[in-house]
């Protein structure tokens, strides 16, 4: 990904509208592009310092917001990885049991 294409996905970042594909390629390009990362800082900073102001809720430390909201998203693409496993995992049971049971049948014949 290039830092074009990383500064073009920050508000959909903040506003969490990205796909999983596009959301691990981001994730991936921020940790390791220090400009990017500092691109992502200043508008998530800005867009949750407002946030806060609307909402009138408590003074809290926005770097620390943007790294959870940061472990949040990496959560959210494992959790979804995990669930791709299983999802695979229960079709090929499936189709394994399917099998036996045709099998069975078979040679009951």
């Amino acid at each position: 990904m290039t830092c074009k294409e990383a500064e073009q996905m920050v508000m959909p970042y903040i506003n969490k509208e990205l796909t999983d594909k596009e959301l691990k390629a981001f994730l991936s390009h921020i940790h390791t592009c220090q400009a990017c990362y500092e691109e992502l800082e200043i508008y998530y900073t800005i867009y949750a310092g407002l946030a806060q102001l609307e909402e009138g809720g408590k003074d809290q430390n926005l770097h620390n917001l943007l790294q959870e909201s940061l472990r949040a998203s990496e959560l959210h693409l494992r959790g979804r990885k995990l669930l791709n496993i299983y999802y695979v995992f229960s079709q090929v049971l499936a189709m394994l049991a399917l099998t036996v049971i045709m099998v069975m049948e078979i040679l009951r014949l």
